[in-house]
């Protein structure tokens, strides 16, 4: 049986926090998040596909998605708050579903490391529920990310192939 996300009464949830590390150099991870035709390769977890993306990397750049998933599609849209090359991004996005009503807001911080064999990418993701009925759709929140973090390794061995 799935547990219930904790929140607050204004909608917060506690950060969702993970870590992954890349055998890729931190440039091409942090290069993965830069342009619509990387992260249209990447930014979906498995089941799902990206139809639609926009990167304007530059602070209050826009950062869009569109992502469909078995019966439904949502649209991530947001910005660019932070860019350290390299070093940190911070993205503040609202998700909305199929018809445009906004279900929460992600408010992304992700700082990129170098590690032994690679890159370190942490991930902390702050949950603000928009609509408080769509709360179930964060306990899926760090399979999610795993998935898509899967996609992103892929992703940056391809970009390292120089494909």
């Amino acid at each position: 049986m799935a547990q219930a996300v904790e929140r607050a009464d204004n909608g917060a949830t506690p950060p969702l926090r993970l870590s992954r590390v890349f055998r890729a150099r931190r440039e091409t991870v942090f290069r993965a998040w830069s342009s619509a035709e990387h992260v249209s390769r990447w930014f979906a977890p498995e089941g799902c596909v990206v139809e639609e993306a926009v990167v304007d990397m530059r602070i209050g750049g826009n950062f869009e998605l569109s992502m469909r998933a078995p019966g439904m599609v949502h649209r991530l849209r947001g910005s660019f708050v932070e860019i350290v090359p390299n070093t940190r991004l911070v993205l503040d996005m609202r998700i909305e579903d199929d018809d445009g009503a906004p279900l929460f807001r992600a408010y992304t911080e992700l700082d990129f490391a170098d590690a032994p064999g690679g890159t370190r990418l942490d991930v902390t993701q702050t949950y603000t529920l928009i609509d408080l009925s769509k709360a179930w759709m964060l306990e899926g929140a760090p399979q999610g990310w795993s998935s898509t973090l899967d996609n992103l390794e892929r992703e940056a061995a391809r970009m390292e192939a120089g494909a």
